[in-house]
């Protein structure tokens, strides 16, 4: 008995990242399998009276994207919030939040994202006075375009019962000024969720990276809303091509969420959602971890790893550097684990055959990372463990062949390197300093010494779209002449994004190679890559995505094509 296609792609310039076959004209797809890939004779063999036949119009295809690192409920809520990511200065500011109340006129909170360091003055952060001036009568809140801190005015800092601080463990602060009363600056998530729980969305989305509990006292409306934001969040991604994503922040809360949108039919890519470890939990909460991966474990949700945070960030001075700031040459930042507890945890992970991901961003906080990876293979036996390290932005030359010699996997965001793409390189390079500056962001590199190295946006931190990500790998320069070049090339940027992205979630004998008896998991591009300038890439855009044989995506140009 012949078989006949379901689903046809073809007249397409398919990059399968299939080493048999890179390049390929077409596509056939059976139930949720890819079933041949060659030539558009070869697939249309396959073809019945039944079959869907798309025409790629010449364009680039490619397995769905796996975005590796991403906030999916935090993103999912911004989508409804006011972005700042293009304002400077006090007036712009003024003007973009009295015209987005004009538009809200009911709102009695005003919650921002995406702003820059230096959004009111390139000498200094912003203050509460700053933003009293701007919005006296409503809390206001204005998220950095990192999301590790936020600046509130006077009324927000009341409603939250802050205005003189609040005791936080190390690594989250209030920040209080000499009078005693609050800056307005709140550093790190438990610092900035203080004001989030009293905003709309109450801070929910949020949660998972506080907590990895199940959260108690939500309405039915809120559980409503959330789970709105999220499949919002969803869509947004299967837009861009993306038909896998790794979520960096966590909870029973938003996993109960994700299992009820599959059971309704309505979860549209794959996820993938860690446990995560808080500085104040007991290491051996880590068997939750094991429970979870037995609970959640399906086409469409894994819970099969443990996410932890090993400092904060740069801009905030929050990272945990080997030297001091460059620009504060006293303070190394706090690290928010010690080094037994943060043994104590990925050796007990790594023991329960658990992947392990740390956010590390200053090279203090990578060395502590590697130092407990080694520690946990001392402790186990070497494994094919495939630990992460998130961010790598900074990298000591002393830890940089550790990371091939430890199996470390190097899970890095191409819009973060500042100026890159959205970042400025005036709130970062001054605090790093000159000495740093070739140490920092090592991508090229790390390709170049066989460390694996995937990609991603860490939406909504930067923007989520992957070829735009792709845009700012590529084209990357140096921040001065004589600086080390870490731009990689086009196929290295795609393979991070597509291949390399399921060889890190285990799943490479299944998914992010279009071959046969893979997932139909499939990003159908509208232009050809090859014929596209590199300064250019990040116009490119999703024509159709597909997964698990399903279109999930279609663009209007597509629909009309």
């Amino acid at each position: 008995m012949s078989v006949t296609a379901d689903l046809i792609i073809h007249n397409g310039r398919l990059r399968t990242m299939d080493a048999k076959r890179p390049i390929a004209q077409a596509l056939a797809v059976l139930a949720n399998r890819i079933i041949r890939v060659g030539s558009d004779a070869a697939c249309e063999a396959l073809r019945g009276p039944d079959t869907q036949v798309i025409d790629a119009g010449g364009a680039t295809v490619l397995p769905g994207f796996n975005e590796a690192h991403l906030h999916i409920f935090g993103g999912g809520v911004s989508l409804g919030q006011l972005s700042l990511a293009d304002v400077k200065g006090a007036e712009q500011l003024a003007a973009r939040i009295a015209e987005w109340r004009a538009e809200n006129p009911e709102a009695e909170f005003v919650a921002c994202h995406s702003a820059a360091y230096n959004i009111i003055s390139d000498d200094r952060l912003p203050l509460r006075q700053d933003l009293d001036l701007i919005c006296p009568d409503l809390p206001l809140e204005v998220v950095a375009s990192d999301h590790h801190t936020s600046w509130v005015n006077t009324a927000a800092l009341r409603l939250a019962g802050i205005e003189r601080g609040f005791a936080l463990a190390p690594g989250s602060e209030v920040v209080v000024g000499d009078d005693g009363l609050a800056t307005g600056e709140l550093r790190e998530a438990p610092a900035m969720n203080l004001v989030a729980a009293r905003s709309p969305s109450g801070g929910r989305a949020s949660l998972g990276a506080v907590s990895s509990a199940e959260e108690s006292g939500i309405t039915a409306d809120q559980r409503a809303a959330d789970i709105e934001a999220i499949r919002a969040g969803l869509a947004y991604c299967a837009s861009y091509g993306i038909t896998s994503i790794q979520n960096m922040d966590g909870n029973y809360y938003q996993l109960d969420i994700l299992r009820e949108l599959e059971a309704d039919g309505a979860l549209p890519i794959r996820v993938r959602v860690p446990y995560l470890l808080t500085p104040d939990t007991d290491p051996r909460h880590v068997r939750i971890a094991a429970d979870w991966r037995q609970e959640f474990q399906s086409d469409f949700i894994t819970c099969d790893f443990v996410k932890l945070f090993a400092d904060g960030v740069v801009e905030s001075g929050t990272a945990v550097m080997v030297e001091g700031y460059s620009d504060a040459p006293g303070k190394n930042g706090t690290p928010l684990f010690s080094p037994d507890s943060m043994n104590a945890a990925v050796e007990l992970a790594d023991s329960l055959g658990l992947q392990v991901a740390v956010h590390a961003i200053g090279d203090g906080a990578v060395r502590q990372v590697l130092d407990a990876y080694e520690a946990a293979r001392k402790a186990n036996g070497a494994r094919d463990s495939r630990h992460r390290i998130e961010h790598v932005e900074l990298l000591h030359d002393d830890d940089f062949p550790r990371f091939r010699e430890l199996g470390a996997v190097a899970s890095m965001q191409p819009p973060h390197p500042p100026g890159a793409m959205d970042f400025p390189v005036s709130t970062y390079l001054p605090r790093i300093g000159e000495a740093r500056e070739d140490t920092a962001f090592r991508s090229r590199e790390l390709l170049e010494a066989g460390v694996p190295v995937v990609f991603s946006s860490d939406w909504p931190v930067a923007r989520l779209s992957p070829m735009a990500g792709i845009q700012a790998a590529v084209t990357r320069k140096p921040w001065r002449q004589g600086g080390k070049d870490q731009s990689v090339t086009l196929d290295q940027a795609l393979n991070a994004y597509t291949a390399a992205g399921a060889w890190v979630e285990f799943r490479e004998g299944t998914k992010g190679r279009l071959a046969p008896g893979y997932l139909a998991d499939i990003a159908i591009l509208d232009a050809d890559l090859d014929a596209v300038p590199a300064e250019r890439l990040g116009n490119v855009a999703a024509a159709v995505t597909i997964c698990n044989g399903r279109i999930v995506y279609r663009s209007d140009a597509a629909e009309h094509s």
